[in-house]
């Protein structure tokens, strides 16, 4: 097995087209506005709704809140990832510093291709992303679970954080090779 992952050649094909227009998005900020409150304005404003009831109701619960680049975020609870909502994204607490890091990076990401797919992205990212959380999550065999990044939207969602936040800090920040090498499935081929 070689050491690069391995997606369909429609997954390629979406990973680096997704990239390579939220990267244009994420580097035109008004664009990322204008793009999130209209073609985007499903899941902001769904995000802006659980972001102020969380602010409301969970104030003595929440760790960390915060802006990451153009998201607000909000650190809540233990052990469980992170979840975007448009311009916003929520992020588990106690995951350590990398982990943390590379979660903020991550959703951050998601908050890109919301701008980018719009409406689409609820369909085409979003739900499948939730269904592989839980899947992967409530897995009994955990060394069956492919890498979490391998997926094309789920890879380009970290990418697209990572890539910002290298570019911001003058550090590569590009954690995934690193974190396949090591997974019992690297290199498998996934569906898409």
């Amino acid at each position: 097995m070689g050491n690069e992952l391995k997606r369909t050649k429609l997954g390629e094909w979406l990973f680096n087209s997704v990239n390579k227009v939220s990267l244009y998005i994420a580097y035109h900020k008004v664009l990322f506005y204008i793009l999130s409150y209209t073609w985007g304005l499903i899941t902001t404003l769904f995000g802006w709704i659980v972001y102020l009831f969380l602010r409301i109701f969970f104030k003595n619960k929440i760790q960390l809140k915060g802006k990451f680049f153009t998201a607000r975020y909000i650190m809540l609870f233990d052990e469980w990832g992170g979840l975007e909502l448009g311009t916003n994204f929520i992020l588990a607490g106690n995951m350590g510093k990398y982990f943390t890091e590379h979660t903020k990076c991550h959703e951050l990401g998601h908050t890109y291709q919301n701008a980018a797919l719009g409406p689409f992205a609820i369909i085409f990212i979003f739900i499948p992303s939730v269904i592989q959380y839980w899947i992967q999550r409530l897995r009994k065999d955990q060394s069956k679970n492919k890498p979490y990044d391998l997926i094309w939207f789920e890879g380009s969602a970290t990418y697209i954080g990572e890539t910002l936040l290298s570019n911001l800090e003058h550090k590569d920040y590009h954690y995934y090779n690193e974190q396949y090498q090591f997974n019992n499935n690297y290199g498998a081929n996934i569906w898409i």
